[in-house]
């Protein structure tokens, strides 16, 4: 294993701390830049009835919702919804575990699990209220509206891009093969965004870690005019401890 090729986390800024700090414990060099900058908006939270069903998308979506609001009791009768154990495991601080539905930490982190472990518990249609971005994937919404349900959206934060700097861009783009950390589509676009403004492109060798096939597709795409082995995706759960074996064994790869 080469401890100085470079481990990039783009997570957004506070997420990449404790992650960082376990991998240097490892001995590997961790630059943390995060792809996506959160910004929270001004946007008021529904009062919840009973029979809700509140669908939330990403961390980002528990603490937007939850941040500086007093706490209150969560509604009998409304059930919350996770895309993926890393957003339940948010959620916990906030809401009583039986009233969430949460796909199991083996199963893919998307809407799809979530709606199968939805349709498993049998909930009457009534109003879902889908806590996201200024963007997201609309699949789920259109599925439970085939079902009955009413969706509402409420967008709680945005994601912009942030724009690396040459010397960042230098780490990924140079000779050293990198782990890159990706966890959204959108990261992606931000970091070819920003190699893009400073003339250059995609390394010629990468290790990714992600979490979701339809990431690794979206990055196979970019790489599907270079040679075989040039870039290497490994899936891992969101998790930290999850996380950091997997950026491990994708580094001792390299």
């Amino acid at each position: 294993m080469d401890l100085s090729a470079p481990v990039v986390l783009t997570r957004p800024e506070g997420r990449n701390t404790s992650l960082a700090c376990a991998l240097r414990a490892a001995g590997l060099t961790v630059i943390e830049a995060p792809a996506l900058a959160i910004e929270r908006l001004d946007t008021a939270v529904p009062v919840l009835q009973d029979g809700d069903l509140c669908i939330f998308v990403s961390r980002q979506a528990v603490d937007a919702c939850f941040d500086g609001r007093a706490a209150v009791p969560w509604p009998a009768g409304v059930r919350a919804a996770a895309v993926g154990a890393a957003t339940a495991q948010a959620l916990r601080d906030h809401v009583p575990p039986d009233s969430i539905l949460a796909p199991h930490e083996d199963a893919s982190p998307d809407s799809e699990s979530l709606l199968a472990v939805i349709e498993a518990a049998h909930l009457p249609p009534g109003c879902a209220h889908v806590f996201r971005g200024q963007r997201g994937r609309d699949w789920l919404a259109q599925a439970l509206q085939a079902r009955g349900w009413q969706v509402a959206f409420h967008a709680l934060y945005r994601r912009s891009p942030v724009i690396w700097d040459r010397a960042t861009c230098d780490v990924l783009a140079g000779p050293a093969v990198c782990t890159l950390l990706l966890t959204s589509p959108e990261a992606i676009d931000a970091v070819d965004d920003s190699l893009r403004r400073q003339g250059l492109g995609w390394p010629s060798v990468l290790r990714v870690v992600t979490l979701h096939e339809r990431i690794a597709r979206r990055l196979q795409c970019l790489y599907a005019d270079r040679p075989a082995g040039a870039l290497a995706v490994r899936l891992s759960a969101p998790d930290e401890a999850a996380l950091f074996q997997a950026i491990l064994a994708s580094a001792r790869s390299a």
